[in-house]
Order: structure tokens, then C-alpha cells, then sequence
């Protein structure tokens, strides 16, 4: 039978683990609502995309969180669950409304045409070349 008794290192290394998990899963929430612009400055047209970065220190701040969660013993009824609930609902409900508003028939539309126009503008600048 296998010993299952865990050092603190072993504890905290888990911690940190489940620490960059959490971090690389907002990541990939906020890479889906990245930011792509097309824009002309003067004759040059000029592409941005803004994109979000994992920082060390937030992966840091989390696995400390846990740290001090696992150590002080939290019970289930204290105020930090329940404000981590009542974030999680919100975050939960805030998609479902983006989700909704997103597919009206009329953004639906909206987006269509937006697309189709950068899609035009695009293959003009690709076969006329840039106006000068």
C-alpha cells in the first residue's frame, strides 16, 4: 500500500499548479475576446491586434491565495466562498447575456455586413495595390 502523505513543498508545488491552470484558462476566455482593428494613418494602413499576456506575478498571486486557503482552513460558508459564488454566477450570467445580444438576428446582420466590407476593402488593397 502506497504512502499518501504529502510534504508542504509537495502541497504547494500542486497549488502553484492549479495556480497557472486558472491563469492559462482566463487566458484563453480573454484570447476569444481579443481585439483586431484595421485602420489608415496618413497612406499607410495600419493593423493592431491586442491580445492578453500571463503574468508570472498574477500565477504568483493566485497559488498564494490557495496557500493561504488550504492553511488557514476556510470553511465552506465563509464570506470569500460566498463572494467567489456570486463572481462565478455573474461571470455565468454576463456570458449568456453577451451570448443573447450577440445573436439577434439584427447583429447577426450587422456583423455580416461588417465583415463583408473589410473583406472587400481588403481584396481591393490586395488587387489594387495601396492608393497613393
Amino acid at each position: 500500500m502506497a504512502n499518501t502523505t504529502r510534504n508542504g513543498y509537495e502541497i504547494r508545488a500542486d497549488l502553484l499548479g492549479l495556480a497557472k491552470q486558472i491563469a492559462e484558462f482566463n487566458y484563453s476566455i480573454k484570447l476569444n475576446e481579443f481585439e483586431t482593428s484595421v485602420r489608415k494613418d496618413g497612406e499607410k494602413v495600419v493593423t493592431e491586434f491586442k491580445y492578453p499576456a500571463i503574468q508570472a506575478e498574477d500565477i504568483i498571486a493566485t497559488a498564494q491565495k490557495f496557500n493561504d486557503f488550504v492553511t488557514n482552513a476556510v470553511p465552506q460558508g465563509n464570506e470569500t466562498a460566498k463572494i467567489l459564488m456570486e463572481n462565478m454566477q455573474n461571470y455565468t450570467s454576463n456570458i449568456q447575456k453577451q451570448l443573447t445580444e450577440n445573436m439577434k438576428p439584427e447583429k447577426v446582420q450587422e456583423n455580416l455586413k461588417t465583415f463583408q466590407d473589410n473583406i472587400k476593402k481588403a481584396s481591393e488593397a490586395f488587387f489594387n495595390g495601396v492608393q497613393k
